[in-house]
Parts: structure tokens; sequence; C-alpha cells
């Protein structure tokens, strides 16, 4: 028992030593919308994949995130709920949480800059609201397992819009030489 007790002070000595260095959590909730993660894809022009999120009601824009392949099957296997042979890092993290009695509130897609998105996971542990600088992916994952919703930044979803023919790039295809174009059929 003492053993336990001892491995339990050394679980909540470890977090909140990993956790300091974490900010606070901003109250600044405007302009986030819920989504649910649809399922993960593989992108047919890079190859790579893809996490898919939804917004919740109205008007149901979607935002996708490329990830990596190993964070794709953590998501997946989350959203199956099909847990993994041995513990990946989205699941240790979750055990460890669940360990020192700390409580997933839930993960935010905050901010794309110079074509990299962020994220933060935000926990409540022993009364104070922390917020973790993550990957997507990573706050994804780890939202999913528990059972944590997930929003995303409004102007995201604007960031990721597609213009509309008023407002698209035109190209010229009078200047582009034959021999550039490798397709001999008429368009």
């Amino acid at each position: 028992m003492a053993i336990q007790s001892a491995l339990s002070k050394l679980h909540v000595s470890c977090a909140l030593a990993l956790l300091s260095a974490c900010g606070p959590v901003g109250s600044a909730d405007d302009h986030l919308s819920s989504v649910h993660v649809a399922g993960v894809r593989i992108d047919p022009v890079t190859a790579s994949p893809l996490v898919e999120l939804v917004e919740e009601g109205e008007p149901r824009r979607t935002l996708a995130l490329w990830v990596g392949a190993f964070e794709a099957e953590s998501i997946e296997r989350a959203i199956e709920h099909q847990p993994s042979a041995r513990p990946n890092p989205h699941d240790l993290l979750k055990s460890l949480l669940d360990q020192i009695h700390g409580h997933v509130r839930r993960s935010v897609v905050t901010e794309l800059r110079e074509g990299t998105y962020y994220a933060v996971i935000e926990l409540e542990l022993r009364g104070r609201n922390l917020a973790i600088d993550a990957r997507p992916s990573d706050a994804i994952a780890v939202a999913l397992r528990a059972g944590a919703p997930v929003l995303v930044r409004d102007s995201l979803f604007r960031d990721a819009e597609i213009p509309d023919d008023e407002h698209a790039l035109e190209i010229d295809w009078s200047t582009q030489h034959e021999r550039e174009c490798s397709v001999s059929a008429p368009l």
C-alpha cells in the first residue's frame, strides 16, 4: 500500500512538473465552433492521411487537416473504439490524467500560421485550468479518448474556404506552351 501511495504522489509530482510550463486557459471563447471527427481518409493528391472535421449544426463547414500516418491510425482507432495492443502516447496521456485525477475539458484548433495548424488541449487539474500546446492531430486523438469536445476557431474555416469564381485565381492558358502540357486531348 505504501508503494502505491508513493507511486501516486510521484505521478502527481511528475504531471505537475510537466504542466507547470503550461499557461492558464484563456477565456476568449469567441467564435469557436464545435466539430465532430468525421473520419480519416487519404488525400488523393498527396497520398497523405487527412482527418476531416465537420461543424456541428449549420452551415456544416468542414476542415481537413493533414496528419501523420501514426496519428491517423491513432485517431481512427479512437473513432472505432479499438484499443491498441500496447499504449500509444495518446493512450498514455489519457491514462496519466486518469491516475492524477485530471480531466480533458476540450481540444481547440486555434490557428493557422505559415501553413501549420496549431491547437491546445485544455485540462482541468486540481482546480486549475491549463492549456497545453499540441499538434491538432494529438489534440484530436486525446479528446476522442477522453470523450471531450473538439472545437475549431471560426476563422480557420474561412481560411480553408475555396474562393468563389468571382475571386478565383485566373490562369491564362493561352500563354502556356504546348510542350509544357502532357495532355493532348482538348479541354
